[in-house]
C-alpha cells in the first residue's frame, strides 16, 4: 500500500514509481513481489478516480499487468493529482485475480467519495457483503466499516466522523477474532491510516515541499528518506500533510 496526504494538489511521478519497481517487479529483489494487480485512487474536487489493471483484463500486445511493467501503471501516475492519493500492489492470499479484486476500492457515502486499500487478511470463513463487486475480505471489511460508520453518524446525537471511524474499526476487530487489517482510507479531504498486523507494520515519511508539507504511507520504507513506524493499533488521522490525530489504542 501507498498512500499521499499533502495540502496542495500534487503528483507522485517520484515516489509511485519506485514504490512499483521496488514491490511490484518480478526482477527485484523484495521476497514475495506483489504482482496480481494494482490499484491507483485520487480525488479531483471530491470526485474519486480509479484505475486498475490484473492479469485477466491485459490484453495480447500490452506490457505486463505488473505495475512496475504495466504502461497504464505509469499513464494513471500521471494522470493523479490530487492531496490524497492511495495506491496498492496486489498479491491475492485466495480471492480470484482479477480487476475486481484489485484494490483500492471505491465507495459512494453522502454524496462523497470514500476509497480504500488494505493489507492483510481475515483469519477465518467470511459472509461475502452483499454491495460488494469482488470476492476478497478486504471489500467486505470497507463495506461493513462504511455500514458502521453510517449507524453512528445516524444514531441521533452529534458524535461526529473520527468517533464514528473509531468505532467501525473496533467492531470490524470485533467482527474477524484474529483478523490481520492495515488499512489507508480517504474521503478526499480526511486521510485515515491504521496498523493492525503484528510482524507488518506501517511507515509514514512526513516531508516539507515548497508548498508546505506532505506526507507518504507505506507498508514498506522505500526510496531513502526517514521513515518511521506508525503506532500499532492506533488510528492516524491526517489532513493537508499532517497527523492532526493519532487516536488512543483501540
Amino acid at each position: 500500500m501507498f498512500g499521499l496526504s499533502c495540502n496542495e494538489e500534487d503528483r507522485a511521478t517520484k515516489s509511485l514509481p519506485k514504490f512499483a519497481n521496488e514491490f511490484a517487479n518480478p526482477n527485484s529483489t523484495y521476497e514475495h513481489p506483489n504482482l496480481d494487480g494494482w490499484g491507483i485512487a485520487y480525488f479531483d474536487n471530491n470526485v474519486a478516480f480509479v484505475e486498475k489493471a490484473s492479469e485477466r483484463n491485459t490484453r495480447k500486445g500490452e506490457s505486463s499487468f505488473a505495475a512496475a511493467e504495466n504502461k497504464k501503471f505509469f499513464d494513471a501516475v500521471d494522470e493523479a493529482r490530487s492531496t490524497n492519493i492511495i495506491a496498492h500492489v496486489r498479491r491475492t492470499s485466495g480471492a480470484s485475480v482479477c480487476e475486481l479484486n484489485c484494490h483500492p476500492f471505491k465507495y459512494r457515502y453522502h454524496e462523497r467519495d470514500w476509497i480504500f486499500a488494505h493489507n492483510g487478511y481475515v483469519t477465518s470463513d467470511f459472509e461475502r457483503h452483499s454491495s460488494a463487486r469482488g470476492d476478497t475480505d478486504s471489500e467486505t471489511i470497507f463495506q461493513k466499516m462504511m455500514g458502521y460508520v453510517d449507524e453512528h453518524m445516524r444514531s441521533g446525537s452529534i458524535r461526529g466522523l473520527y468517533p464514528a471511524m473509531k468505532k467501525a474499526v473496533r467492531q470490524i476487530l470485533d467482527d474477524f477474532p484474529g483478523i490481520k487489517l492495515n488499512f489507508l482510507m480517504s474521503d478526499g479531504n480526511m486521510h485515515y491510516a491504521f496498523s493492525h498486523y503484528s510482524g507488518k507494520p506501517m511507515y509514514i515519511q512526513r516531508n516539507m515541499k515548497g508548498y508546505g508539507n506532505a506526507v507518504l504511507l507505506s507498508m514498506q520504507a522505500f526510496g531513502g528518506g526517514n521513515w518511521e513506524e506508525i503506532p500499532v493499533d492506533r488510528l492516524l488521522v491526517l489532513n493537508c500533510g499532517e497527523v492532526i490525530v493519532c487516536s488512543d489504542r483501540i
